[in-house]
Formats: structure tokens, C-alpha cells, sequence
């Protein structure tokens, strides 16, 4: 099924943490986005792979998603330059035929998400290659753009997306929605940075951040090999 917006992601919950109101800001508009998760997070120092997939299905019905699918890679190992790993990658660009591709930034310091930023930088391209078949039989496909999703660095961004408060509280509904990951008083699961009481308030703080540069409530950054095509130059 044909969507605009194809969305790659190392884990569950990493797109709506990192570009979750730019998808919640879409869906508004009317655009159908897809979110690929590369693995199951079964190497999540909290909670389990069975409790992630019930939370991203849940957050995939908050959000609005026209579909959700896992690549279920592996967690912790995602290759950059596997052949096999590309091949997945590039069928769901074809099975899906989007207009603009998301992935996360690999400006960060997790390896799956570095290696899931050249995975998916290689696989758009190869989308094209005429000669090259993937399982699901789905012809090449051309001309898709692609941009990157801040990570948990910051980025020095190519553009960013201005979200309304209505827009962010969806996204902080949808980060939500995994509770096996974020702070519960009294848990006795390791600490993480997800856990720490003030995760949300980072990612908040940070929104506000960049809305402010962004003329808005709140904003979420991207940078690409590519350049904007803008036809309007009164929206910079």
C-alpha cells in the first residue's frame, strides 16, 4: 500500500521520541505515514520485546499510522553494509513507494542508530536500481528524498518543522504509550537514560527549544544529503 511519509526507526518508541510530532503534525494534514522499526528491542535493559510490540501498537493507533511493521534485525548489532539487511530496507521502500523517507540521524552515540542512518542512506538509492530484486517483487522506484530525524545528539539542522501543542501532545501521548521504558517510581529495573524522572522534560525542553527558532510552540529538527526545495520562500 502506497503511503507519503516512510519512517525507519533502530527500536520502538525511537520515532516517536524523536520525530513523534512531525508524524502527529502530518497525519493532522492528512499525509499517510508508515513507521518501519528495525528491531524488537529485545536487548532493552527494561521490559521485554512482547510488552514493546503491544506499546508500539498502541502508540501506532494514537498516532494515526496507516501501518507499523518490524524488520526484527538485531537489536544491538544492525548492520550498516549487510546486503541482506539492505535488501529488507529497500523492499519496504518499494512495497511502501513514499514520496520522502525519515530515518534517524546517525550524529549519535547508540550504534544502532549510526548503523541504521547508513543502512537506510544506502537503501533509498538502491530502491532505484532496476536489475536488483527483493522478496516481495515490488518494482525499483525512484526520486525519494530522504531526511534524518534528530538523535540523541543535537544537530545543526537543515530545517525544522514548526508542531502546534496539540501536535506535541499527541507525541508525548504516544512516548507514553511505553511505559515498560520510562520512570515508575519504586521499579527495580536498571536505571537508564529513558527511565530518569526527567526524560520528558528534556525532550519538552528541547522541543520548546527549537520551536522557539522555529517561530512556534514547539519544533523538531532534521538535516539531509539533500537540499530544500522550497516554492514559497515566505515559509523559511
Amino acid at each position: 500500500m502506497p503511503c507519503d511519509l516512510l519512517v525507519f526507526a533502530p527500536h520502538p518508541d525511537d520515532a516517536e521520541i524523536h520525530c513523534g510530532g512531525t508524524i502527529a503534525s502530518q497525519v493532522r494534514r492528512g499525509v499517510s505515514v508508515v513507521v518501519i522499526d528495525a528491531t524488537r528491542g529485545e536487548l532493552g535493559s527494561r521490559g521485554t520485546p512482547e510488552t514493546r510490540a503491544i506499546e508500539a501498537a498502541a502508540s501506532a493507533t494514537l498516532l494515526g499510522l496507516s501501518a507499523r511493521e518490524n524488520l526484527a534485525l538485531t537489536d544491538g548489532a544492525i548492520p550498516h553494509d549487510d546486503p541482506a539487511a539492505r535488501l529488507l530496507v529497500i523492499d519496504a521502500i518499494r512495497r511502501h513507494r513514499p514520496s520522502t523517507v525519515l530515518c534517524i540521524s546517525g550524529h549519535a552515540r547508540h550504534p544502532d542508530h549510526q548503523a541504521l542512518a547508513t543502512l537506510v542512506g544506502g537503501a533509498v538509492k538502491a530502491a532505484a536500481l532496476h536489475k536488483l530484486t527483493t522478496a516481495s517483487g515490488a518494482p525499483a522506484i525512484a526520486n525519494v528524498r530522504l531526511w534524518f530525524y534528530e538523535a540523541e545528539l543535537p544537530l545543526s539542522p537543515s530545517f525544522l518543522v514548526p508542531l502546534t501543542a496539540a501536535d506535541w501532545r499527541i507525541k508525548l501521548e504516544a512516548v507514553r504509550c511505553y511505559g515498560s521504558q520510562l520512570h515508575r517510581a519504586g521499579s527495580k529495573e536498571p536505571a537508564t537514560s529513558i527511565a530518569d524522572p526527567k526524560f520528558l522534560d528534556w525532550i519538552d525542553a528541547r522541543g520548546r527549544v527549537w520551536g522557539h527558532q522555529a517561530a512556534a510552540e514547539y519544533a523538531e529538527a532534521f538535516v539531509g544529503p539533500e537540499a530544500p526545495r522550497l516554492g514559497d520562500l515566505r515559509g523559511i
